[in-house]
C-alpha cells in the first residue's frame, strides 16, 4: 500500500472541509500555482492565494518547486495524495457529527439541483401527505398530485427512500448489484455531456 500522512488536528480541519475538496483534489493531481488554481477552479486570484497559504501553514500543502517568470518567482503547491484523518483529531463531538458534517453540504447541493430540475415541470410545487398501508406518505408533487410520473418516468431524476426487510446476504447482494451498475454506468461517460450525480447510501435500520 502506498505511504500516507497522518493528519494533525489543524490539518484535519482543512482536509475534511467539503468546500476545499476541489482544491485538494487539484493539488493532489499535480503542483499548481495560485494563478493556475484560480483559473482551473474559477475563483479570484486573491482567494486562491489565501487558501494555498492556509494549506501551506498547516503543512497540508508544500511548495514542490519555484519557477521564475519575467523575473518573478512562481510558487507551485502540491498536496500528498494519501492521508489518514483519525476521528479523534477532528472537531466532531461524535462519529454521527463527523458523518453529518460530510453528508449535509452535499445533500444540500443535491436538493438544490433537484429543485431546479423539477421547477421546469410545474409552476407550483409542494408536498402531499396521505395515509399509507402502514405509515403515512409524504411525497413531492404539484397541484394535481404526487409527481409519480416525473420520478418513475424517463426524466433522469430520482427521489427514493425505501425501507426493505432483508437478510444479511440479501443486503450484501443488493449492495453488490448497485455497485456493479454504477461501475457499468461509468463506462458510458461521454466527453462534453451534462454531469449527473447519483447518491447511494445503504444502511441497516429504518428511517422515518
Amino acid at each position: 500500500m502506498p505511504p500516507h500522512h497522518v493528519a494533525t488536528a489543524a490539518q484535519a480541519a482543512l482536509l475534511i472541509r467539503p468546500d476545499l475538496r476541489p482544491l485538494l483534489q487539484l493539488l493532489m493531481q499535480g503542483a499548481r500555482s495560485a494563478a493556475e488554481v484560480a483559473r482551473e477552479l474559477g475563483v479570484p486570484l486573491a482567494r486562491a492565494s489565501y487558501l494555498l497559504g492556509q494549506l501551506q501553514r498547516a503543512g497540508v500543502a508544500g511548495i514542490e518547486r519555484v519557477d521564475a517568470r519575467a523575473g518573478r518567482p512562481i510558487k507551485r503547491y502540491r498536496v500528498a495524495p494519501r492521508w489518514f484523518i483519525p476521528y479523534g483529531v477532528t472537531a466532531a463531538a461524535t462519529l454521527d457529527d463527523l458523518w453529518l458534517g460530510q453528508l449535509a453540504p452535499r445533500m444540500a447541493q443535491l436538493a438544490t439541483l433537484a429543485a431546479r430540475q423539477t421547477q421546469s415541470y410545474a409552476p407550483v410545487w409542494g408536498l402531499w401527505l396521505s395515509q399509507g398501508d402502514t405509515d403515512s406518505n409524504l411525497e413531492l408533487g404539484d397541484e394535481t398530485g404526487p409527481a409519480h410520473a416525473l420520478f418513475a418516468g424517463d426524466e433522469p431524476l430520482m427521489l427514493t427512500i425505501a425501507t426493505l426487510r432483508l437478510g444479511a446476504e440479501q443486503a450484501r447482494r443488493l449492495k453488490r448489484r448497485m455497485l456493479a451498475l454504477l461501475k457499468e454506468a461509468a463506462e458510458w461517460e461521454t466527453p462534453g455531456a451534462a454531469p449527473h450525480t447519483l447518491s447511494l447510501l445503504l444502511v441497516r435500520g429504518a428511517v422515518d
